[in-house]
């Protein structure tokens, strides 16, 4: 099994890059711009594709990868079942205590609402709600866990991960619903959760065999 975030590299380095990124926009934008940057490229091809993206990043899109890994490994499915366990207190808690504006809000405190262009068919969270980005924790800590997953035979796998996580956080920030600071958070959240929910299962579940049989392998034994 894996042991670490580094062991993965077709995840990783791409992860990494994002960060780095993200990082020095942060330290050189200034909050609210990286919103209204993005005014020009909210058209009609670029809302819809963000408008479907971002719910890779939601519960039903999790449940339904969860199902279908039980045709490989039971495990895989236990695992993604804890790591929604622990993504969705965590986020409520973390958002309750911060208590962010949510972009919309921020724009409307100080009067610059129609600054924003926002597609009119997503509906915009109001409030302080927005650290962390719900959205990309849980992104980084389930596409996380799933390159783990994977084997080196399957690097493309990996990257795929890596890719879904990074444009799960993106759409945050085009849809006008996060900034730059809430989505990187809740990204570097998600992958501690990733890390924890990995050696938990190393470390406890590890030695627990039946864990590894699926359902193909059920049937096939039939």
């Amino acid at each position: 099994m894996k042991n670490s975030f580094w062991a993965v590299p077709w995840f990783s380095i791409p992860v990494l890059l994002f960060f780095i990124l993200g990082l020095f926009f942060q330290l050189f934008v200034p909050t609210g711009h990286e919103i209204l940057y993005l005014n020009p490229w909210r058209t009609a091809p670029l809302n819809f594709f963000f408008k479907y993206w971002t719910q890779m990043g939601e519960a039903p899109v999790f449940i339904a990868i969860g199902l279908l890994s039980m045709a490989w490994r039971y495990r895989f499915a236990l695992l993604i079942a804890l790591t929604g366990l622990v993504v969705i207190p965590t986020s409520y808690f973390m958002k309750e205590s911060v208590r962010k504006d949510r972009p919309i809000t921020f724009f409307e405190k100080i009067g610059m609402r129609d600054a924003v262009n926002a597609d009119s068919t997503v509906y915009l969270n109001r409030g302080k709600t927005s650290f962390p980005s719900g959205h990309s924790m849980a992104a980084f800590a389930m596409y996380g866990l799933m390159a783990f997953f994977s084997d080196k035979k399957r690097n493309w796998f990996a990257l795929a991960c890596a890719i879904t996580a990074i444009l799960v956080a993106f759409s945050r920030i085009f849809l006008v619903q996060h900034f730059l600071a809430d989505i990187l958070g809740g990204a570097f959240i998600g992958l501690v959760i990733a890390h924890l929910i990995w050696w938990f299962n190393k470390k406890y579940l590890g030695r627990l065999v039946a864990l590894d049989k699926g359902l193909i392998q059920r049937f096939k034994q039939a």
